[in-house]
């Protein structure tokens, strides 16, 4: 069978969540499936770096059309057929949103990582709300064979929110790295302290700067505090940041790392006191699950997929409620048992999540459609 993948999420130098599903994802896949034969495409008009899968039945084909161009020629006349330019497929996997056309031969399979541009569309810049418009998520959906939602909170939102059959949709949760462990090498530990410039303690954020994150929320409930620990903000440049920044270079105590490399995380993960992630928005919430793997405390937001799949392993908290947000820091910094009753529920809860299982879902679904 030949498999078709879109793998353009891996054509960023620095990977968000979408990117590290498809590289994790795919990772697991080439490593179980020795069989099938994989075709990987991409487009760009300049030269990209793509991570090396070394596996005889997996192939890059790519494309050097301006993007723009290639985006609004799929978008308004379906052409080209994406199956047809990699040379024909059985079916296609189509790990995020994005301008696309395949024809009907191919059986499809999305999926869908969260509908945060239509739950909460003030989130989005005016360019980033015109780009989701455009790229007709709901034919996409309409046409596809198989959607995998990353949560059930995810499946919820595709049947209220744009009436996807329910028989459509299979929940298929992410996974997490073995590298996602408790670190207590103190070289490695020291190293990476300096590196980012991290005081002895600290609380943690990690995710990409954006609206839907609530890191204003975290900066002024820190700000109500009379506490020795540092606030550590980690994570990609997003939109609409302004105001984060405005507020962070009021507190000498907050510091702005910018985007962590990933082998890094786990080390600083163990080095924090907590994560606090009170997203007003999830469609699952991977730094959750990354740190409960490295024993991290987290505190997370009461919507979406967050208590789904933090479960009893963490703080859940109203993300809209500021003093809440502040209490449940200062709880886990103050109380030392509670934390460390937190930190071992959360290394067992993540133990029900890996991407060899994620991937082994996925391909049952690639060989059966």
């Amino acid at each position: 069978m030949k498999i078709g993948i879109d793998v353009r999420s891996l054509m960023d130098k620095n990977y968000s969540g979408v990117g590290w599903y498809t590289f994790n994802i795919l990772k697991s896949l080439f490593e179980l499936d020795k069989q099938n034969q994989y075709l990987l495409f991409y487009n760009s008009a300049h030269q990209v770096e793509l991570p090396k899968f070394e596996f005889d039945n997996v192939k890059y084909v790519g494309f050097n059309y301006p993007n723009k161009i290639f985006n609004l020629v799929v978008n308004f006349v379906s052409w080209p057929k994406i199956d047809k330019l990699v040379g024909g497929v059985d079916v296609f996997l189509v790990p995020n949103f994005h301008f696309i056309s395949l024809t009907g031969v191919c059986n499809k399979v999305v999926v869908v990582h969260d509908l945060s541009f239509l739950q909460n569309p003030e989130f989005f810049s005016i360019k980033m709300w015109l780009w989701h418009k455009l790229i007709l998520a709901k034919n996409i959906l309409k046409s596809a064979d198989v959607i995998v939602a990353d949560s059930i909170s995810t499946k919820r939102d595709l049947i209220d929110l744009l009436n996807i059959s329910v028989d459509k949709i299979k929940v298929i949760y992410l996974g997490v790295d073995d590298k996602y462990q408790r670190i207590i090498d103190d070289n490695k530990l020291a190293e990476v302290r300096n590196k980012y410039g991290l005081k002895d303690k600290f609380i943690f954020y990690l995710g990409t700067l954006e609206p839907r994150k609530n890191i204003e929320s975290i900066i002024e409930a820190y700000n109500q505090m009379d506490t020795d620990h540092q606030l550590v903000i980690g994570g990609g440049q997003g939109w609409k940041t302004d105001m984060i920044y405005k507020l962070a270079k009021e507190n000498a105590n907050i510091k702005l790392i910018g985007y962590i490399d990933e082998l890094d995380k786990p080390a600083v993960y163990s080095l924090a006191s907590c994560l606090v992630y009170p997203s007003y928005y999830e469609g699952f919430g991977l730094p959750l699950l990354e740190a409960m793997a490295c024993g991290c405390p987290v505190i997370c937001g009461n919507n979406s997929s967050q208590g789904e799949i933090v479960a009893d392993a963490g703080l859940i908290i109203n993300p809209y409620n500021i003093n809440e947000i502040k209490k449940a820091m200062e709880l886990i910094i103050e109380n030392k048992d509670f934390a460390g009753e937190l930190a071992s529920r959360g290394l067992k809860r993540s133990q029900n999540f890996s991407w060899d299982k994620t991937a082994k879902q996925v391909l049952e679904i690639l060989k059966t459609i």
